[in-house]
């Protein structure tokens, strides 16, 4: 920011283009007025500059970089269009697409009910019931049926997880010692 004189929201410092801001002669903020972008009666307008403005790609970059790492609240006024929720959203949505693991990864992976990610569990389970929902399909007799039984068993248990076979075999010896309904300790 040269002395006294507010370059727009565009005049901070390191861009994309290697902390050259050559760009920013061209930018169409650069003869506003600094409140424009920091008011919200006015927020619309700025975004509408910026729209128009043939340098929002170096803009954008500059500011993403810029702001690399900030907390959401320290993110304020319009800047290369968009408002500091916006970029901060953005600067995290591109680091979850970068984090996303290969192809071949994914299908690997089993989703705790045994049906492999990506594919609908079947019609007759408590997955499938709330798919149903979810897409606002009709509910079959079986899915109906199975969220039932898993009501029933959370209002029994407290888990609408099925045990283990071992589990079951092991009460159905005695339980395990110290339990009620088990051997006592010795």
């Amino acid at each position: 920011m040269s002395a006294g004189r507010w370059r727009g929201p565009t005049g901070a410092g390191g861009g994309a283009d290697r902390g050259s801001r050559a760009w920013e002669s061209s930018a169409a903020c650069r003869h506003q007025d600094a409140d424009l972008w920091f008011s919200r009666r006015s927020s619309s307008r700025a975004v509408a500059i910026c729209a128009a403005c043939p340098v929002l790609a170096h803009c954008r970059a500059a500011v993403l970089l810029r702001e690399k790492g900030l907390p959401e609240c320290h993110r304020d006024g319009v800047i290369a269009g968009l408002t500091g929720p916006q970029r901060h959203a953005l600067e995290h949505q591109a680091d979850r697409s970068r984090q996303v693991p290969p192809a071949d990864l994914q299908t690997s992976r089993v989703a705790p009910a045994g049906v492999p990610r990506g594919q609908s569990a079947p019609c007759g389970t408590r997955a499938a019931y709330q798919r149903h929902l979810r897409l606002r399909e009709p509910v079959d007799e079986a899915c109906r049926l199975a969220n039932a039984r898993s009501a029933g068993r959370y209002r029994r248990t407290g888990t609408t997880r099925v045990r283990d076979e071992t589990a079951r075999g092991r009460d159905r010896q005695g339980g395990t010692a110290g339990t009620p309904g088990g051997p006592p300790r010795t």
